[in-house]
């Protein structure tokens, strides 16, 4: 495994975050349904809490790499995933702010619109810290070293964190949904 992809890995994750709080902030103070809005602000400080929670991993995860656990494959793959979703996400922020200086009034419709593109993005984030999380795993029932095997359980249970909210992100936007009266085909 080449350490360095996962750490651009990291870096990609900690601003895919960043981003999706900002988004998610700026859809809340520009949504008035009481409810939605409140879901929205919910994943946003989530999503700048997962920001701050990667930063405080990195260097656990630098003392503790997870050795052969991962490939360099799926890595190159989790990290062009994220760099779409970063450019998508940024697309919409973006757009966003386009709106709001227009004031155009159809801006909290229009972020609503892309509720099914904001819970691809919760899940594609469920699946990335499930995989760090399956990599680290193995160690923490190894007979390796007590403090790496300590620190490789404190970083299980932070993505675990992590990967427990992006599931709930995911389905509060299915209830979104249901609030508006949208139904999936």
């Amino acid at each position: 495994m080449d350490s360095e992809l996962l750490f651009d890995v990291l870096d990609l994750m900690k601003k895919l975050e960043r981003d999706l709080a900002v988004l998610y902030i700026m859809a809340a103070n520009s949504i008035h349904d009481a409810a939605v809005s409140s879901v929205m602000r919910k994943i946003g400080v989530e999503s700048a809490t997962h920001n701050y929670i990667v930063t405080l991993i990195e260097p656990l995860i630098r003392e503790c790499p997870p050795k052969k656990v991962m490939d360099n494959e799926t890595l190159m793959t989790i990290e062009k995933s994220i760099k779409e979703a970063i450019n998508q996400v940024d697309s919409l922020i973006d757009y966003v702010r386009t709106k709001q200086k227009l004031g155009d009034s159809d801006l909290a419709d229009a972020i609503l619109e892309k509720l099914d593109e904001l819970e691809a993005y919760e899940e594609n984030a469920v699946k990335i810290y499930s995989f760090l999380l399956r990599s680290y795993l193995p160690i923490t029932s190894t007979r390796a070293d007590a403090k790496y095997r300590a620190v490789s359980k404190l970083i299980v249970k932070l993505l675990k964190g992590i990967a427990d909210d992006e599931r709930e992100h995911k389905e509060l936007l299915e209830s979104v949904n249901e609030v508006l009266g949208r139904t999936r085909g």
